[in-house]
């Protein structure tokens, strides 16, 4: 019989993980914070004449059949990066919508109760420490630059002067070519121009993909929507992270400002992505991205390259036990990322009893101690056949190029610079047809990632009905005003966006100057809201006006009841 004891129980609490690609410890989602799933991340930081590009790589599907093609300007150097690079940058500038909720007269409940809120290319869907060109080279009449190995992946950079050479060469050497690239890669071929492709090394499979660090000389970053449109997903969502001097603008696409009356604040705000969706779509071509966040770096400073952080190589290479190795990784922040799980996978696999148990690898890799110990006494019969190929020094050094070396080059991106910007949008694959540039425009504003809106109880006006099912008024951070004269309960019915426009705002911006609104719809969310913007009603007729109103009444007619007693 398999047994978890107390300890080993609160242990999986605070550190199980059921995302390999996220890092550190469990904690429970914020309810303000909407969920967004993005099938392409991008952090981008220019600095004289070069670009250098962190793209998180997403695919699901068969190693084999895994390819990767990145058109380029000029001859890139690649590097690894880290997926905890985008956990820490999702976590820290994600859209969050809170509600203050205030409570008028008398309430008969607990209102701390509520104080939380309720409720790259893929070309499929979405033990080297770095390149440089030292592998391969060009042989006569080969589109081939050079070719080299990084990490998981074999990779080639290649010529785009010509289609047909490009793709035969890819073919020969047996880098995966989707379906569709061929016309797709026609926009990208012209003299002057390259290609970056990546494979899995034999051996690899997909759970050791891992974020790629592109670095060429251009003037300004792209990303070849065009050329994903082969393999995207409908309303595919693209996340962007922009470091330099200043706020960072899609130069050669539209900028959105949503229309937050249509958000469920009630509930967290979670029909953003499709409000984003709608809203994006307003635009000419549907070719636009929101800001999310536009202000310091300072908030990224610190995250992945605190001091100490990691340790000393040699201290960890100098374990004497796998539970020793792993408690020092665990001492000195290491996290348990898919690329951390893949080094420890290959010294200290995890036991297939336990797999089939459902013990995800973070889950055993963060509790070593406890699975190859106690657990292990209890249970023998799950460590039958098991084996381990525990080498610190090797391990230590696998960790060093693939974990530490790229997380803190990461981290330090946020001293060099000291503005960052959070771009997003949505797009389908037949809208992909324009690639989007990015520049600055550093006179202009910062942008919070954090809203904030009011929520109004009008309790004890017509008797105590609960607080769920008491009226209610929401004010928007914009200044939108909905009415719930039923109450925000579930019981109530889900939450019906109002009509009008998702997009308050349509604009250009460039790369001086204050933006150039080309449709302003203020006016049409106010008349879908009622008129004036002073009111709509969800789970009722009644609106704002009426609720204030008929309680106006009510409190005039206890002033008099209570004038009639005094005279009597």
């Amino acid at each position: 019989m398999r047994t978890l004891t107390p300890l080993a129980i609160l242990g999986l609490a605070l550190c199980y993980n059921t995302d390999a690609g996220a890092c550190g410890c469990f904690t429970p989602p914020d309810p303000s914070v909407p969920i967004v799933q993005a099938g392409e991340r991008i952090a981008f930081a220019i600095a004289d004449g070069t670009v250098t590009a962190n793209i998180q790589i997403q695919y699901q599907g068969s190693a084999t059949d895994f390819g990767w093609l990145l058109p380029l300007p000029s001859v890139p150097t690649l590097e690894l990066g880290t997926d905890e690079l985008f956990t820490k940058l999702i976590s820290t500038t994600q859209p969050q919508y809170k509600v203050n909720r205030v409570y008028e007269g008398s309430c008969s409940f607990d209102p701390s109760r509520f104080g939380g809120g309720l409720g790259g290319v893929p070309s499929a869907a979405g033990g080297d420490s770095g390149g440089g060109g030292n592998g391969g080279t060009q042989s006569p009449g080969s589109p081939l630059v050079y070719e080299d190995s990084v990490g998981p992946y074999d990779y080639a950079v290649l010529h785009a002067d010509t289609k047909d050479a490009m793709l035969q060469w890819l073919s020969d050497n047996r880098y995966f070519v989707p379906a569709g690239t061929d016309d797709a890669v026609s926009a990208y071929i012209h003299p002057g121009a390259y290609f970056l492709a990546l494979k899995l090394k034999k051996g690899n499979d997909v759970g050791d993909l891992q974020p790629v660090v592109v670095k060429y000389q251009s003037d300004l970053p792209m990303i070849p929507l065009v050329l994903t449109s082969v393999a995207a997903n409908p309303h595919m969502g693209i996340q962007v992270w922009m470091l330099g001097d200043g706020r960072a603008i899609p130069r050669n696409y539209y900028h959105t400002v949503i229309n937050d009356a249509k958000l469920d604040w009630v509930n967290g705000s979670q029909n953003y992505n499709d409000v984003i969706i709608a809203a994006t779509a307003e635009a000419p071509d549907k070719h636009s991205f929101v800001t999310e966040y536009a202000g310091t770096s300072g908030v990224m400073q610190g995250q992945l390259d605190a001091p100490g952080r990691f340790g000393v190589q040699s201290e960890l290479a100098a374990s004497a036990t796998d539970v020793e190795f792993a408690s020092y990784m665990q001492q000195h922040q290491f996290p348990f990322t898919a690329q951390t799980v893949a080094v420890l996978q290959k010294y200290i696999p995890e036991p297939t009893a336990l797999v089939n148990d459902g013990i995800q690898p973070p889950q055993f890799y963060s509790n070593l101690s406890y699975w190859l110990g106690s657990y292990r006494q209890q249970n023998p019969a799950d460590f039958s056949g098991w084996t381990e190929n525990f080498q610190p020094v090797m391990m230590a050094q696998d960790l060093q190029d693939r974990v530490v070396t790229p997380t803190l080059a990461a981290g330090a991106l946020f001293s060099q610079f000291p503005y960052l910007t959070r771009l997003y949008t949505t797009l389908s694959p037949e809208d992909m047809n324009k690639d989007p540039v990015f520049s600055y425009n550093p006179g202009l504003k910062d942008w919070s990632n954090v809203h904030n809106g009011t929520l109004t109880y009008h309790c004890g006006f017509f008797g105590d009905r609960g607080v769920l099912n008491t009226a209610a008024t929401l004010r928007t951070e914009t200044g939108w005003v909905i009415d719930y004269p039923n109450g925000t309960g579930a019981a109530n019915g889900a939450f019906t966006p109002p009509g009008g426009p998702s997009s308050q705002r349509i604009e250009i911006l460039r790369e001086e100057g204050n933006p150039d609104v080309i449709v302003d719809n203020t006016s049409s969310i106010s008349n879908s809201l009622g008129g004036g913007g002073c009111g709509m009603a969800v789970g009722g007729r009644a609106s704002r006006q009426a609720v204030g109103f008929f309680g106006l009444v009510a409190v005039l007619g206890i002033v008099l009841v209570g004038r009639r007693r005094r005279a009597s």
